[in-house]
């Protein structure tokens, strides 16, 4: 068995988050049906809720809503959904003064990576950049599957080739689609 242990710092881009205007919600108890209400509109994401977690099936796998979190609404990007830690948002976002849920993003720096291929040396920058050691059976499986599962805060989700790994300011990791990185980031 082969196992990874090299750290491609040639393939780490840094990024700046540009101050993009968001709608977002705090999820409490008291709001949960109007929540849901509203994260229906996206016919695209179902939602489904048990208990006190409302779950948004996304094209990448399915995220947590969790009480508490805040959920926004980027009409800047692809106009979907997403589930924010509380902690998270508190320490990325500022309220608008005068406009009603409606929070712009902190301009801060995160280090990030491109999934550029199936190439072994693409995955094994994107792995390395996880803190993952690669073996054979998880390069293999990697090219069968054609994306690589992401633990984030919310859930499993996949990184599509061409797609960006982001490690944001709590050192949690999460895939960004090319296009909204693009229309959300700046390299640095």
């Amino acid at each position: 068995m082969r196992v990874s242990i090299w750290v491609y710092y040639e393939d780490i881009m840094r990024a700046r988050k540009k101050p993009i205007e968001v709608i977002a919600l705090q999820y409490t108890k008291d709001n949960q049906n109007e929540l849901l209400e509203l994260l229906k509109t996206n016919k695209d994401e179902p939602v489904r809720c048990s208990k006190d977690v409302i779950y948004i099936q996304k094209d990448r796998g399915e995220i947590a809503l969790y009480l508490g979190n805040w959920v926004i609404y980027e009409s800047y990007t692809d106009k979907c959904f997403w589930s924010i830690d509380p902690d998270i948002f508190l320490k990325t976002y500022d309220k608008v003064a005068g406009r009603e849920n409606i929070y712009s993003k902190r301009v801060y720096e995160v280090d990030c990576i491109e999934f550029k291929s199936l190439d072994d040396n693409d995955i094994h920058a994107v792995l390395d950049f996880l803190h993952i050691l690669t073996t054979d059976e998880l390069l293999s499986s990697i090219k069968q599957q054609g994306y690589i599962l992401i633990e984030t805060l919310e859930g499993l989700e996949k990184l599509y080739l061409s797609e960006i790994l982001i490690k944001g300011v709590e050192g949690e990791y999460y895939p960004v689609k090319r296009e909204n990185f693009d229309k959300v980031y700046d390299l640095v």
